[in-house]
């Protein structure tokens, strides 16, 4: 890591504390700088705006979420397998990243919630692209039914937007020791759903 990608962390870091605290609306340039140790026209230099930070502190975060599920996912043999990785794997980042779904839940109660929605949006594509193609295997190793493939791309929004919504609400309002167990009910109903539907053909 260069003196300027130190410098960009530094910055992040020091924001991150900030909107979790504050929020967005309540916080300033001089107070990233302030907490960064940082002069203003450094700040201003790497980051316009306390809107730029905010995006890149919400896009560091997801990116570490994505490349553990992708290594998790990758590990995984059936399409199945990979499935239940997606899933525990985003419960387990959830734990690490709490601090970050934080900061989403409260900037949609403030006046950023459009902000967060679009961020989340560029995020999710991601997530989708990557459960479709695990829906994908699954058909051509005939693990799931073959219709699937007709409604692959909806499927696959609707899986990753349930399972963000549902495991931001576990891991910021339940007990640690349900998550698990709440989470396995929510994969078996998806993968049952799957299965139940080849029995059929």
């Amino acid at each position: 890591m260069n003196k300027e990608d130190m410098v960009r962390e530094e910055i992040l870091n020091s924001a991150q504390k900030l909107f979790q605290q504050y929020g967005l609306r309540k916080t300033t340039m001089e107070d990233i700088a302030k907490r960064s140790g940082k002069g203003k026209s450094t700040l201003y230099y790497y980051y316009p705006s306390k809107e730029e930070i905010f995006d890149e502190v919400i896009r560091r975060e997801a990116q570490e979420v994505f490349q553990e599920t992708q290594k998790a996912i990758e590990s995984a043999s059936t399409a199945e397998e990979k499935l239940e990785s997606y899933f525990f794997t985003s419960l387990k980042m959830v734990q690490v990243k709490v601090n970050l779904y934080n900061i989403v839940r409260n900037e949609f109660v403030d006046d950023n919630a459009s902000r967060v929605r679009t961020l989340i949006k560029k995020i999710n594509l991601e997530d989708i692209k990557t459960v479709k193609s695990i829906l994908e295997l699954g058909v051509e190793n005939k693990e799931f039914t073959s219709e699937i493939s007709e409604g692959a791309d909806l499927l696959a929004y609707m899986i990753v937007t349930a399972t963000r919504s549902i495991l931001i609400d576990l891991a910021l309002d339940s007990p640690v020791p349900e998550w698990e167990v709440r989470s396995h009910v929510m994969v078996n109903l998806f993968i049952k759903g799957f299965r139940a539907t080849t029995a059929t053909l």
